[in-house]
């Protein structure tokens, strides 16, 4: 279970928390075992409430997660991110922001973030990404969202 709750980390927050700056040719050596791991977020995932949309993984999406591509990505990316998000109960059954859960992990991964602020940036990003229709625009705008909030309260490590 610990598995998945860092691997939000990866490539749900992927925007945020960066697994590995590497070169374009280069894959990281937990690259397949992170691919297993998204590869099973998406096995019932679909990008439409209906259902009618499946998500599929390409070589590119999943690269661009892994290289911790934070801007223009590709909607399938957007669509990995949001069913990791998803599978890992960073969204609520509406595709709302799970606060809670997304406190937990900051509160292991990122200490030094007072709660407030990630509460207050929470708040914020949850009524932007609620503006969203689309699952896999709104993943990656609670990312985005998240990211630019942070920096500009002045936390640049992460």
């Amino acid at each position: 279970m610990h598995t998945f709750k860092i691997l939000p980390i990866f490539a749900v927050l992927s925007s945020i928390y960066t697994i590995a700056m590497v070169s374009a040719d280069a894959k990281p050596p937990h690259y397949s075992a992170l691919r297993v791991m998204a590869e099973a977020a998406i096995a019932d995932c679909y990008e439409d409430a209906a259902q009618s949309v499946k998500v599929q993984i390409t070589d590119e999406g999943f690269d661009e997660i892994v290289k911790g591509s934070r801007t223009n990505l590709s909607h399938n990316a957007k669509c990995i991110r949001y069913c990791i998000m998803r599978k890992n109960g960073l969204l609520n059954n509406d595709n709302s922001i799970d606060k809670e859960n997304i406190l937990q992990i900051f509160q292991i991964i990122h200490p030094q973030i007072e709660k407030d602020i990630l509460l207050n940036v929470l708040q914020k990003c949850s009524q932007e990404a609620d503006k969203q229709d689309n699952n896999c625009e709104r993943a990656f705008m609670t990312s985005s969202c998240i990211l630019q909030e942070l920096s500009e309260d002045g936390v640049t490590d992460i």
